[in-house]
Parts: C-alpha cells; sequence; structure tokens
C-alpha cells in the first residue's frame, strides 16, 4: 500500500508539469486548429537552454525561464510568420508535413549542437527531499508542480480576465466574427502561438531541476501533450490538470509496478481509448 501511495504522489507532481506542457499545445491547436507536432521538441530545446544557461553562466534552472521565456516567445513568433501563418489557408496535411519537419529539423540541430549523450545540470537549489512519515517527495518535484500549477492559474486569469486574452477567446470560438468587432486576428494568433511556446520554456526549466535531457525527449513530450488534450478535450483548463494528473499518476503507477520502459506504452494506450470512446474528450466542450 504504501508503495501505491507513493507512486501516486509522484505521479501528482509530473503530472502538473505535463499539465503546464499541454496547456501550451491546447491554446496553439485551440485557436488556431494547427496541432504542432514540433512542441514537445519546443520543450526540449528549453531544457538545453536550461542546460545551457546553467553551465555557461551559472543560472539555477528554477530561475531560468527568466531568460528561456523571452527566447521561446520571441522564437514561437518567429515560427509563426516564417512557418505557421503561410499553411493555415492550405490542407491539415500541409500543416503536419511543416510542423512534422520543424520537429525533425530541431531534433537534428540539437544533436548537432549538444551531441547525443544526455545533459544535465549539477545543482540546484531546491534539491533535496521531504519525509511524511515512511512517504519521501523530492523538494524540486514538489516546488515545479507548484509552480506549474501558479502558472497555469496565471494563464487562467490572463485569458478571462484581460483584452489580450478575451481576444484569444473569441477567436478560438469564431474568428471571423472576433474579425468583425475588431480584433486583429492574426495578431491574435502569433500571440497565441508565442504564448504557447513561451510555456515549454518555463516547464523546461522545473523539468531541469531534477532530470537530464537528451535529442529523443521531444517525441516522448509531444505524445504526452497529445494524450493529455485528448484526454481533457478543448476548452477546460481545470480538465487539462486533471488529465495531466490521470496521465502522470498512470506512468507513475506503470513504471513502478510493471517496466520503467513502459511508460510509453501507458500513454499510448490512454490515447488510443480516449479516442474511441470519447473523441471529444472527457472535458471537451459540445
Amino acid at each position: 500500500m504504501e508503495t501505491i501511495i507513493q507512486s501516486v504522489f509522484s505521479g501528482i507532481l509530473m503530472g502538473c508539469i505535463y499539465a503546464l506542457i499541454a496547456l501550451g499545445l491546447s491554446l496553439i491547436f485551440g485557436v488556431m486548429n494547427v496541432v504542432n507536432f514540433a512542441h514537445g521538441n519546443f520543450v526540449m530545446l528549453s531544457m538545453y537552454f536550461t542546460f545551457w544557461a546553467g553551465s555557461l553562466y551559472k543560472i539555477d534552472a528554477i530561475f531560468s525561464p527568466i531568460i528561456t521565456f523571452p527566447l521561446l516567445f520571441l522564437f514561437g513568433i518567429l515560427v509563426y510568420h516564417g512557418l505557421i501563418k503561410q499553411t493555415l489557408q492550405e490542407h491539415y496535411t500541409i500543416q503536419i508535413a511543416v510542423t512534422v519537419g520543424l520537429m525533425t529539423f530541431l531534433g537534428a540541430i540539437t544533436q548537432l549542437v549538444w551531441q547525443a549523450r544526455p545533459r544535465a545540470l549539477a545543482y540546484s537549489i531546491v534539491q533535496g527531499t521531504i519525509r511524511f512519515g515512511s512517504y519521501t517527495i523530492a523538494l524540486s518535484r514538489l516546488i515545479s508542480a507548484i509552480i506549474s500549477l501558479i502558472i497555469i492559474m496565471i494563464i487562467s486569469y490572463f485569458l478571462a480576465k484581460t483584452w489580450p486574452g478575451m481576444a484569444i477567446r473569441a477567436t478560438s470560438d469564431d474568428s471571423n466574427a472576433a474579425s468583425l468587432m475588431g480584433i486583429n486576428f492574426q495578431r491574435t494568433y502569433a500571440l497565441a502561438f508565442a504564448l504557447g511556446s513561451g510555456l515549454t520554456a518555463i516547464a523546461g526549466g522545473l523539468l531541469m531541476t531534477f532530470q537530464q535531457v537528451d535529442p529523443t525527449m521531444g517525441l516522448r513530450f509531444g505524445l504526452l501533450s497529445f494524450c493529455i488534450l485528448a484526454l481533457a478535450g478543448l476548452g477546460s483548463i481545470t480538465g487539462l490538470v486533471i488529465s495531466g494528473l490521470i496521465v502522470g499518476i498512470s506512468e507513475s503507477l506503470a513504471m513502478t509496478f510493471w517496466d520503467p520502459r513502459a511508460r510509453t506504452l501507458v500513454i499510448y494506450l490512454i490515447f488510443i481509448l480516449v479516442l474511441w470512446f470519447k473523441p471529444r474528450g472527457i472535458f471537451g466542450r459540445k
């Protein structure tokens, strides 16, 4: 029983970070109806930038988003105007080809710059553990989960209470109607893509406080994002968080009681079952 509870704790903490990653993908897909297959590679790139900042300038991973968030935000704007904008009126297969090509390009660039061997930072101020009776919680994962939830709440407030956020929501519901109301939907698309990209910088910094990065991790984070988005559906940030927790707990239990290599298999199974029984997602709007 103790092993199960410990595994669930670990899954909950990771699930919060996964929800933050998926929130970025949800913003992009929900507003533009574009599936960014390179989203997981944005997370990987953010983790490498965090490694670079820590190695060269001794910036702790937990503070690295101060630098990496503006970088990924700007990168998102450049990707939107350079690649995505030209595909919005094209068939969805063109969009898939472009984002898959970007995913492959980013994977190749990271291997060229940082080589294939894993990279990790030697120290973070949030290292250590907390004990609750017979249970142990990594301080880095606990703080990362708390920060993830805070960022998700900030984004929720931004979308609900600010003019740019309401413009994003309006464009997501009906871009033509939003345009008639004076909203520049092209700028809104660029903002949504940049913000979704910037969130990967925060997630990347948090992940680097307790794990390493290698050029293959982008595919895994991309799969996680798609699975959580499919499970939650569109239109519910609360549903996105709950879906992240479900995926995190399922992954943790699989690693504990089955095989660490089965983590990806479990995610695939969840993804397939959700698409089979609830194509709109559990929390998606009608």
